[in-house]
């Protein structure tokens, strides 16, 4: 079962618990989704304790007769026994997008060049790429994540999700930034030095790219 699909059964469960049940135990779900424990294994937690909640419900006991005083102290040993992860720095983060909408960059020209090899189409399109453009999609991608991840913040999380204050100065301040970006690509692009690139060059760049990428940010 995926995470999704366990979330909305733990919720359907959560509506057969007493008021003071349902309470406790959604302080057991905070304790466990702040953890580090494995999502899904953190899933299949919480709706074993809510089918043992239920039972338990079903005799007359309370959630503390069950699960003790604290509601986090019932899944405290499977939570301690998970090691930390250290956080990923905001620049590695931000070197991390960057770097991954340059690869895909280059995929995309080396793709598209091949294309147009075997289509006998203009090869130049795809064969030639400013400097300033490599600079403006590499900044450009950490303000696109950021405008999105600004955006999915500003959902609730519930099953219906609903629209919480926004940040409209911030909006504004990405955008303002993307439109300038597009502007000064217009009157900047041919001012800076432009590589000449084949499209298995580009390909190579972009598996390189790749490999970087899971070698220096997503080792286990």
């Amino acid at each position: 079962m995926k995470v999704k699909a366990m979330i909305k059964q733990n919720n359907l469960l959560r509506e057969q618990m007493t008021p003071f049940n349902r309470s406790y135990y959604e302080d057991m779900i905070l304790a466990m989704r702040a953890s580090n424990v494995d999502a899904v294994r953190a899933e299949e937690l919480l709706l074993e304790a809510a089918d043992l909640l239920l039972k338990g419900q079903a005799k007359g006991r309370n959630a503390k007769q069950i699960f003790g005083e604290n509601p986090g102290d019932y899944f405290k040993d499977v939570m301690d026994s998970v090691p930390s992860r250290a956080p990923r720095s905001r620049l590695k983060n931000s070197l991390m997008i960057s770097w991954s909408a340059l690869t895909i960059l280059f995929g995309a020209m080396g793709l598209a060049g091949l294309i147009m090899q075997w289509s006998g189409g203009p090869e130049e399109i795809f064969g030639q790429l400013s400097i300033f453009t490599l600079v403006i999609v590499g900044a450009g991608s950490v303000v696109l994540v950021e405008l999105l991840m600004k955006w999915m913040a500003s959902l609730a999380e519930d099953d219906s999700p609903k629209p919480k204050t926004f940040d409209i100065k911030g909006l504004g301040l990405y955008i303002g930034i993307a439109v300038i970006a597009v502007f000064a690509g217009i009157f900047l692009d041919n001012l800076f030095p432009v590589i000449r690139i084949s499209p298995w060059v580009s390909l190579a760049l972009a598996a390189a790219g790749g490999l970087g990428l899971k070698v220096i940010f997503f080792r286990s």
